[in-house]
């Protein structure tokens, strides 16, 4: 008898995996002749390094960061690139406990072996059943002495047991960023927040720059704050917030301090609008260029007349008036003013951006020119404000009838505005009494952009007057654009064209993009002004002036009538389904082909 089918089809699979092991040493052999084989591994480790994606990118458009391993993926390109991949510690030094399951954190941690480590986890983000949570807490506790970055967000509760847990030094750490999602969580039936134990690291972190606290309570006389190049709190509970003295012996300690972000965590002023006596105790931070304070008007002037900022190249304060006339943010006006611009600064103001409403006003000042014009949508609104020199947002829930046109002015009149050449208005309560006050200080203005009618109608009216006896208004005004301006008065417009030419300074440029006007308007303006944009064929849908203080609800606004995105991020966000399908040790793995393929059955292509 001959051999039984189970026999020759035994024989058949030995002679398969034969050739296919051949084929492999062929194919090995085949690609050490190419030209980049000769490179040595550590050549094409530093390569691979560079495929490390920037974080942070997506998150202002999806509102959520994507996760890409993209150095991961030329593991699967041929043996010896695999080989490499899978030996470089750095490569696998940067753990997401979010994005991946407990097997494939524990890998990573493994092949990372000493280099030091990068640990993310965002508790609050995927259902973390008590497993996974204990194993999270002991591989942190457990690899704390060779890590370097640590990145926390969780609710308060879990947070509070995790840093519980974390007192041995931490010699190489750098970075700490503590986040509790939900603020506050029952502690002996009593509400309480995160509080960062005095014992944490055991006092020891010498190398700490950047500590980052949001919603987690602190002592001031905590050694973290030592050596700090960055220092970014979020609302302290008003038990934690510092006495006056307490916030400048912190601040005694970090000399070294380049970034203060401080939401509601600066010392509370004794008496709301009672007069600043002179300070007697200032700290002078030399190193500092970025400040972020955010608080009441009378707290953050309270904070700013007991700081001396010689380096500060951007600053940023948004505040909350509890007078009902404004008067508590009146007498902030000067500490704002002189953060605003200094001898520090190689350029002068430039460019600015003034919006709001009967309750909020908000002024975006740049160095360079032009720099407001790419403000047209939420977008990018947060994007321009990136490069800002300084940003005002001031907000009141209670002001009397004429309190925010009387702070704008206050403001316009204590900044170095002589060099403004570019400007953007739009205010719903914008008299012509601040153009009559303001204009003549802005003899450089070349390009003015009106947003909206009230801006537009004061400023036109204002332009329409003689001219004055120190000459027009504006003098170097060439270009005007007008945004959403619906004005029903196409005469006015003409006779303010009209005046400009017959007092000399006619405009250049007339940009009428989104004006509900007529082809016979168009063509009429044309015949005064060179250049006149007129409207689009088919107009966009006017949506709000983005602003600072809402700039989340319109950016939803806006990305959902531009690019159909309804879902933002949030909490019910996953890691994206290209990233899962890397490796089964991300969540949400998936195999549609039923089995991997075997890289070393792959072909390098040049």
């Amino acid at each position: 008898m001959g051999d039984s089918p189970d026999h020759l089809r035994r024989a058949l699979d030995d002679e398969l995996e034969s050739m296919e092991k051949s084929a492999r040493a062929l194919k090995l052999r085949r690609n050490a002749l190419a030209p980049i084989s000769r490179l040595p591994p550590e050549t094409i480790a530093t390569i691979f390094s560079f495929l490390h994606p920037p974080r942070g990118y997506a998150k202002i458009l999806t509102g959520d960061e994507q996760y890409s391993l993209a150095w991961l993926r030329v593991a699967h390109v041929c043996h010896r690139w695999r080989e490499i991949a899978l030996n470089q510690p750095r490569f696998w030094s940067h753990i997401d406990f979010t994005a991946l399951t407990v097997e494939g954190a524990t890998e990573f941690l493994s092949r990372s072996k000493m280099a030091p480590v990068k640990l993310e986890a965002n508790l609050s983000r995927v259902r973390w059943e008590g497993t996974r949570f204990d194993t999270f807490r002991k591989q942190l506790v457990a690899h704390m002495s060779h890590t370097c970055h640590v990145d926390i967000s969780a609710k308060s509760s879990h947070l509070q047991t995790t840093v519980d847990q974390l007192v041995s030094p931490a010699p190489v750490l750098e970075w700490l960023s503590l986040t509790a999602e939900d603020k506050t969580h029952r502690r002996h039936g009593v509400l309480t927040r995160t509080i960062v134990p005095p014992n944490l690291f055991g006092g020891s972190a010498p190398r700490l720059s950047h500590l980052r606290l949001k919603h987690c309570d602190i002592n001031w006389t905590s050694p973290l704050f030592k050596n700090l190049r960055l220092l970014e709190l979020h609302s302290l509970s008003a038990g934690a917030r510092p006495s006056l003295a307490e916030w400048l012996d912190a601040m005694d300690q970090m000399m070294k301090l380049e970034v203060l972000i401080v939401y509601y965590a600066t010392p509370m002023v004794p008496l709301v609008g009672a007069t600043l006596s002179e300070p007697t105790h200032i700290i002078t931070l030399q190193s500092l260029t970025q400040l972020h304070l955010s608080a009441t008007a009378s707290d953050c002037a309270f904070a700013l007349a007991h700081l001396i900022l010689p380096k500060l190249k951007s600053v940023r304060v948004d505040i909350f008036a509890e007078l009902f006339g404004g008067h508590d943010v009146k007498a902030l006006i000067p500490y704002i003013s002189r953060n605003a611009h200094g001898p520090q600064d190689v350029k002068p103001l430039q460019s600015m951006v003034i919006s709001g409403d009967a309750f909020l006003t908000e002024v975006i000042l740049w160095t360079e020119s032009d720099a407001d014009i790419e403000v047209r949508n939420p977008v990018s609104l947060i994007s321009a404000t990136l490069s800002a020199r300084a940003i005002f947002t001031i907000s009141g829930d209670n002001w009397c009838f004429g309190t925010q046109p009387g702070i704008l002015d206050a403001i316009l009149a204590t900044l170095p505005l002589t060099s403004l050449c570019s400007l953007t208005a739009q205010n719903s309560d914008f008299p012509e009494a601040l153009w009559l006050g303001h204009a003549p200080r802005w003899p450089l203005l070349e390009r003015l952009r009106l947003v909206g009618e009230p801006a537009t109608k004061s400023f036109i009216k204002v332009l329409t007057r003689d001219t004055t006896p120190d000459g027009p208004l504006l003098p170097s005004l060439t270009k005007l654009s007008l945004i959403n301006p619906l004005i029903d008065d196409d005469e006015l417009l003409l006779d303010m064209l009209i005046g400009r030419v017959e007092q000399g300074v006619p405009l250049e440029a007339l940009d009428l993009g989104s004006c509900p006007v007529t082809t016979d308007v168009v063509q009429l303006f044309n015949e005064i002004v060179v250049d006149v944009q007129g409207p689009e064929r088919h107009l966009l849908i006017m949506v709000p002036w983005p602003t600072l203080s809402n700039w989340s609800r319109d950016m939803a606004l806006f990305l959902h009538e531009n690019f159909g995105v309804c879902n933002c991020g949030g909490e019910d966000s996953e890691v994206s389904s290209e990233d899962s399908m890397v490796n089964p040790w991300f969540h949400g793995y998936t195999d549609d082909e039923g089995e991997d393929e075997d890289e070393d059955d792959l072909d390098l292509v040049w």
